[in-house]
């Protein structure tokens, strides 16, 4: 079982960092204004809460502790569009992917990508796309739908 000692700084880091681009993902596919990020962000931040209490493997039990500790949502370089944010958090999830695969058990990789992936469904779930004054619209946007494929196509889960 694999622990925080067995990763380096960075690769620790890069760890702490996946959860938020899996939510973050999410958000540039479909900016749901101000109330709309502060509820998809409380969403990912009850996921990462969680965790902390609910992981079967020490891996993710360390990571969602650590971050419980020590929470900062990283924030997009300014005059960043929303295609180069996602083009970035992509980027990240697949060296985290690749991390995983390299340095944890089957199991440990399994349960923090399916968390990754709870991450960014949640954060999708959070707020209705659309509609006006909170009626109508639809729970999960087109736009969201392709951001949760990306997500899981790049952390290697089935849709």
């Amino acid at each position: 079982m694999s622990t925080r000692a067995d990763f380096s700084v960075d690769e620790w880091d890069l760890l702490r960092s996946s959860p938020f681009m899996a939510s973050i993902l999410v958000v540039a596919a479909s900016p749901s204004g101000p109330i709309g990020l502060v509820q998809e962000s409380t969403a990912a931040g009850k996921m990462i809460l969680t965790a902390a209490s609910t992981a079967q493997t020490p891996l993710l039990k360390d990571l969602a502790s650590d971050l419980t500790q020590k929470m900062s949502i990283p924030k997009p370089p300014a005059g960043a569009t929303p295609a180069q944010v996602q083009g970035a958090a992509t980027e990240i999830l697949k060296r985290t992917s690749d991390l995983l695969a390299q340095k944890a058990t089957p199991e440990e990789a399994t349960e923090l990508k399916q968390w990754l992936a709870g991450v960014a469904k949640a954060t999708a779930e959070a707020t209705k796309e659309g509609g006006f004054l909170g009626f109508g619209g639809t729970l999960v946007s087109d736009e969201e739908k392709a951001a949760l494929a990306t997500v899981n196509s790049t952390l290697g889960l089935a849709a």
